[in-house]
């Protein structure tokens, strides 16, 4: 979660996963990463609160962390011209070497970039001209998904958790002991795409070493062999 100074990241993260952080209204008050689990459905999700994106404060640190991120959650002021805000997060990105999935970038021709998915969360919806600086967002950021919440409110935030759940892209897999209904409580979170080979993996190596066959139930209810 990466946004500049007082956009509301802290509140953001507080408010998705329950964890109290500290939030206030002078800038610079997350100073470490700091993880928190979000509940969506019967998964757990896991973000990650960032000092602020500026290129006076640069955490060492901060730029290997945001190309491990499977996501990245771009947070930016809705009462605070949230365009040019949102253009300062893609800058800094791009001077660390991470580019966003579906925005041009200038760097160099042959220049070593980290791709990642992006989504722009514009916070603070509660406040005056939040709407019509939204509407302006989106115009202008029609490659990324964008949408408006109010952390403090709580407005937009389950739209969110499903919005994250989306751009990360992954399926849940349920598995299922043979003679027993299988258990709908605690699946295994895997890429989209991924095949029975590294969900086995996923489960054990010995397990995906020993696979001779997988019976898969498809959520038609359609069985199948493979």
């Amino acid at each position: 979660v990466v946004g500049l100074p007082n956009a509301g990241k802290s509140q953001l993260v507080s408010s998705l996963t329950g964890v109290p952080l500290l939030v206030a209204d002078y800038p610079f008050t997350t100073r470490a990463a700091t993880p928190a689990m979000m509940s969506f459905e019967n998964i757990q999700i896991q973000l990650i609160d960032t000092p602020p994106l500026t290129p006076y404060s640069l955490e060492f640190w901060l730029p290997p962390l945001l190309r491990r991120a499977d996501t990245l959650l771009l947070v930016v002021d809705l009462g605070l011209s949230p365009g040019e805000q949102a253009a300062e997060l893609l800058t800094q990105l791009e001077k660390m070497g991470i580019t966003i999935r579906g925005i041009s970038h200038s760097g160099e021709e042959g220049a070593v970039l980290t791709e990642k998915k992006a989504l722009i969360v514009g916070n603070k919806l509660d406040l005056e001209r939040a709407r019509q600086n939204y509407l302006a967002l989106q115009n202008k950021y029609g490659g990324l998904p964008v949408i408006a919440v109010s952390a403090r409110d709580g407005m937009g935030l389950s739209e969110l958790k499903a919005k994250i759940f989306q751009v990360l892209d992954i399926i849940r897999m349920y598995t299922k002991v043979p003679g027993q209904k299988p258990d709908l409580t605690d699946p295994m979170v895997l890429p989209r795409g991924s095949t029975v080979e590294v969900a086995a993996a996923a489960v054990h190596k010995d397990f995906q070493a020993r696979l001779k066959y997988a019976r898969l139930c498809l959520p038609s209810g359609n069985m199948n062999l493979s």
